[in-house]
């Protein structure tokens, strides 16, 4: 009997143009289960989670902090404070990951470094891929596209990694640009800027979505009418369904009746997902006075927190500046997950914060059991006179990396070939700056306005990817040869980025 073969690409279409993708099936594989069997290897994704933070206290050495008013030292805080090479110690913003069993998913690559010139703050004199002298807005075109910045500006110069491997690809959306902190919560101020990490050619921001549910309907609703007759037929589809998938009952039923019983298990779990993320999209609350455009769909905004009272320290409060980025986060990382495995898109970015972040950390730190009364840009300077220091940084570092390793598990979850989601991808968790001498004076130690002493963490398999290891990077290497070393791993075939030359091979087998 002749073997079923469905090409990967195939999408379900329905009732009012809707199309659902599907996941990689065992009848679209070559017999070894490796490749696919039309068109070759399995789709390669790449993904940047980004941190709009630094990985130590202002001010504090590594082991120090304040918790409740007690003063301590103790070391295994500092998210590098561990042994090089596999089964190091794990330090406490690397909780999370080693809670879903993901130490050996991910390499963790320390001692990172964005040149500078102790010697001029002149922008002439900014080195090759080097940071301006004046931290927050002087670190981030090096940090996300590799070349040099020359002034105080939040802006990226030139294309940036997740744009250059969606050009790789011809897929039904180049990339997901998404960001779970909605609002800047500063009264008198604005983003500036701060709200960007995706760039496109010649250095032209790519605005982010906030809203998971324009984000659902867009990977899902995308393929409209554009008559009118056939948008009103939409329009009423909309109004009748309870779930994207009964637009599809038909072709959704022809399909089972052709699958073996794997695909067809595959499949059904694939489309409980998609339900499952239906109706936690459709339980968020609307925001106050608005209304949902479209009936029956998620509603338009979850409410946005209001700005944050005094300096964003111990006046802030305990009910503004947040906008449940908590929630966010984890409904933008299922949907990052979904437009993966559906293969509607192979890249994305998630900006969990954004650069010099004013979110109020009161509920998050509350939620992990040290409340902290400041914004997350004044924790790292101190905001709080009794809860400050080292401690306190990793557990809201950790509260990121909680969300980065969400989504590897949502990735190694995925059954795919021989393997599952997250052998065929990258991950990158990139927090905004590092610990060690200040940027503005070029003498204090022990600084959050640092960009020496860098993090970057790489998860996945695609391309060779050795995980499972702390890399100590040799003195001065950039962050952007390991960012390098991660897009060729997605297919990237340049040693370029930016005015940063080089792979990183530590990260490789």
């Amino acid at each position: 009997m002749k073997r079923f073969v469905l090409p990967r690409r195939t999408l379900l279409r329905g009732l009012g143009g809707v199309a659902v993708g599907l996941p990689v099936l065992e009848c679209m594989l070559s017999g070894n289960g490796e490749a696919l069997a039309q068109s070759g290897a399995l789709p390669r994704r790449y993904c940047v989670v980004f941190a709009g933070q630094s990985i130590g206290g202002d001010g504090w050495d590594e082991d120090k902090f304040i918790v409740a008013g007690e003063r301590k030292t103790e070391t295994g805080h500092f998210i590098a404070d561990t042994a090089a090479g596999a089964a190091y110690p794990v330090t406490t913003p690397l909780k999370p990951l080693e809670k879903l069993g993901l130490l050996g998913d991910f390499s963790m690559v320390s001692n990172l470094r964005i040149p500078w010139n102790a010697n001029s703050v002149e922008g002439a004199h900014v080195p090759m891929g080097g940071a301006y002298r004046d931290f927050h807005g002087g670190g981030a075109s090096p940090l996300l596209c590799g070349t040099r910045s020359q002034s105080s500006g939040f802006r990226a110069a030139s294309i940036t990694s997740d744009q250059i491997v969606a050009g790789l690809n011809e897929t039904t959306l180049g990339s997901l640009v998404l960001r779970a902190q909605p609002s800047w919560y500063l009264s008198g101020s604005d983003f500036s800027g701060r709200q960007y990490i995706s760039y496109g050619p010649g250095g032209k921001a790519i605005e982010a979505q906030t809203n998971p549910s324009i984000v659902y309907h867009s990977l899902f609703d995308g393929f409209l009418p554009k008559d009118d007759a056939a948008q009103a037929q939409h329009d009423f589809d909309l109004r009748a369904r309870q779930s994207v998938l009964s637009l599809i009952t038909d072709k959704r039923e022809r399909l089972l009746s052709r699958l073996g019983a794997a695909d067809k298990a595959r499949l059904g779990e694939h489309f409980d997902q998609i339900r499952d993320l239906e109706r936690r999209i459709a339980a968020m609350p609307p925001a106050s006075g608005e209304q949902c455009q479209k009936p029956l769909a998620p509603p338009e905004e979850l409410p946005l927190g209001g700005d944050n009272a005094g300096s964003g320290s111990d006046t802030i409060g305990t009910n503004t500046g947040y906008s449940n980025e908590d929630l966010r986060a984890r409904l933008l990382a299922d949907l990052i997950h979904m437009a993966f495995v559906c293969d509607i898109t192979r890249v994305a970015t998630l900006q969990v914060t954004v650069f010099q972040s004013h979110m109020n950390m009161f509920q998050v730190s509350t939620d992990f059991g040290m409340p902290i009364r400041a914004d997350l840009h004044e924790c790292g300077h101190n905001g709080d006179a009794t809860t400050r220091g080292q401690l306190p940084v990793s557990m809201c570092l950790g509260w990121h990396i909680g969300h980065y390793a969400y989504l590897l598990d949502k990735l190694k979850q995925t059954p795919e070939g021989a393997g599952n989601a997250l052998d065929n991808s990258v991950v990158v968790f990139m927090p905004e700056a590092g610990h060690g001498i200040q940027l503005n004076d070029s003498t204090s130690n022990f600084q959050t306005h640092s960009v020496d002493r860098m993090v970057l963490l790489v998860g996945g398999r695609a391309g060779g990817l050795a995980p499972g290891r702390h890399i100590v990077a040799p003195q001065s290497t950039h962050p952007g040869n390991v960012l390098i070393s991660a897009m060729q791993a997605a297919g990237y075939a340049g040693e370029q980025f930016g005015e940063v030359t080089g792979k990183f091979p530590g990260v490789f087998g």
